[in-house]
């Protein structure tokens, strides 16, 4: 992650979780056979289609905002939120360059277990909770049958051709305030319940349960990893602060 959210973690005591339907990836919890995925497929196929008219009357593109808000039946594209990771035992210069700040942010580490257990997701809302490994698929074959309105399996499944490298593991969960959530700015929600239309919001956990340990980017220097370590330090965690083992592919500004 960049040092901003790795500071806005610290400081909120918190983990950023994205809404599904506004990550980068538009196949993001969309069911491949389902009205959605087979509208994204004509229009890949056939771009110069955005404009023009459907037999609904109206474009392509307005066909497509409409699935976005409930026609589809991928309504977890609004009702999910997510959290994601990159799962194995060596670093990614992939990762580093995509989501590191080019290899001048940081990332931590966790395991599986911690995930499961180290936020605030209190009630129902941990019951429903999922952490798993991303399953990459052929989104131009994949068929999910009759579990294809199985919205939490629809949510663990991604395009192998674009994203396969990522190797992730991800906790999904409902995109609902209660009293574990925290908005965007990291204020406190006065009322509780759904919010379709957010980014994402925070939400809270165990920072010392949750992370087994740091590792400073390989495009920072002995000064960034030091500075790392303190501030670490006054957060009253005690965390290993490690470097990257990957070296550096440019020159430190």
């Amino acid at each position: 992650m960049p040092l901003s959210r790795f500071l806005s973690l610290l400081e909120l005591k918190t983990i950023w979780f994205s809404r599904l339907g506004a990550l980068q990836d538009k196949y993001e919890c969309t069911n491949p056979k389902g009205p959605r995925g087979m509208l994204l497929s004509v229009l890949k196929n056939n771009p110069d289609l955005k404009e023009a008219k459907t037999p609904f009357g109206i474009s392509y593109n307005d066909l497509l905002a409409r699935t976005d808000n409930g026609w589809s039946g991928d309504g977890w594209r609004k009702g999910g939120l997510v959290n994601c990771w990159f799962i194995g035992k060596l670093e990614s210069e992939k990762m580093w360059k995509n989501y590191g700040d080019d290899g001048k942010g940081v990332a931590i580490r966790s395991s599986i277990k911690q995930l499961a257990s180290s936020f605030e997701l209190p009630g129902g809302f941990g019951k429903i909770s999922r952490v798993g490994r991303v399953n990459y698929v052929d989104f131009g074959t994949c068929d999910l049958g009759a579990r294809g309105e199985d919205m939490v399996r629809v949510a663990f499944i991604k395009d192998k051709e674009l994203f396969k490298d990522e190797n992730e593991v991800r906790i999904v969960t409902l995109n609902s305030f209660h009293s574990g959530t925290l908005f965007p700015d990291g204020n406190s929600p006065s009322t509780f319940g759904v919010a379709p239309e957010i980014k994402g919001m925070h939400i809270k956990c165990s920072l010392q349960e949750l992370i087994q340990g740091v590792v400073v980017g390989p495009n920072t220097d002995w000064n960034f990893h030091m500075l790392i370590k303190q501030i670490i330090g006054r957060y009253g965690l005690t965390v290993n602060v490690e470097r990257s083992q990957i070296p550096p592919w440019s020159s430190i500004v």
